[in-house]
């Protein structure tokens, strides 16, 4: 059996004690084994990381911010039961080969920052032949992200606050602004330069922000912070939020953004000089959200 007797992979560091299988009393609820929900060839993540083939994405129940609104809510809220079905780090391996040999263009490995040692195990039993991509919250220990940064060739973090008061109200993470720029930060410093085979990206970073409704604000001090801190960054603008049930006290949150909203983001990004991909409205839906293996 394995165990983690005091965790502190994420800001959080609750020094939760997690055992193999079952629940823990940590932020993130998840035993020390690695449980996956889902792995398939996602076409759906930007252009230079699904290309033609798709990415390689591997996603990882749990989450250790546990944002009020967000869209995997069935596989991150592991409170009650373990969503997935757990896998050793020779299994994990296992699902990066077979990714690999379906022809992902890269391995993708969403929200995992409570896997970290599983992970890490994992791409030291077998290397991916293709980049490996880190797609996170963007709340994480910079130690961390340099016990990864070995591995990882692609940072795709998200950046959801720049201001505490949202950080506070909708994850519980008041302190998230500071602590994600310093993330972003340092996974720019491993991999400060964007490399590209074609229209693959093969190293480099691509900072997500999701665009919520009545946060118009929020999201143009995010952008403001990019073009201070992290010139150059390719930003990736979603508007994809799809409301979800058990809102009713977060009323803001339960409509789409409106075109208007959206337009006043793009517009900000396209003042201050910033790169990068933006979605069609037309992505906030259900259909985007993949069928879980649970």
């Amino acid at each position: 059996m394995s165990r983690i007797k005091c965790c502190r992979l994420c800001p959080r560091m609750c020094g939760a004690e997690r055992t193999d299988n079952a629940p823990s009393a940590g932020v993130c609820a998840m035993p020390s084994a690695a449980y996956v929900s889902k792995a398939m060839l996602h076409m759906w993540e930007e252009p230079p990381i699904s290309g033609t083939r798709g990415a390689g994405t591997i996603f990882f129940s749990g989450c250790t911010l546990g944002c009020v609104y967000c869209q995997n809510y069935e596989i991150s809220r592991g409170k009650c039961a373990i969503a997935g079905k757990p896998v050793t780090a020779a299994g994990l391996a296992e699902i990066m080969e077979r990714l690999e040999a379906q022809g992902a263009h890269n391995i993708e490995l969403v929200t995992a920052t409570q896997f970290v040692p599983q992970v890490i195990a994992a791409l030291k039993l077998r290397p991916a032949t293709v980049p490996v991509v880190w797609n996170s919250s963007g709340y994480e220990r910079e130690a961390v992200i340099d016990a990864l940064a070995p591995y990882v060739d692609i940072w795709l973090p998200d950046y959801k606050y720049a201001l505490p008061k949202p950080a506070e109200r909708f994850s519980g993470a008041a302190d998230y602004p500071e602590t994600a720029l310093r993330a972003l930060l340092r996974m720019r410093a491993h991999q400060p330069e964007d490399v590209f085979d074609g229209d693959i990206m093969q190293k480099g970073m691509i900072v997500r922000h999701l665009v919520l409704p009545l946060n118009v604000r929020n999201s143009i001090e995010v952008l403001r912070n990019m073009a201070e801190h992290l010139p150059g960054t390719l930003v990736s603008l979603m508007g994809q939020y799809t409301p979800i049930p058990g809102l009713e006290a977060y009323p803001g949150l339960q409509r789409p953004i409106t075109p208007h909203e959206y337009e006043r983001v793009c517009d900000a990004a396209a003042e201050l000089g910033i790169e990068g991909f933006a979605q069609e409205l037309e992505s906030s839906d259900c259909h985007y959200i993949p069928h879980w293996d649970i």
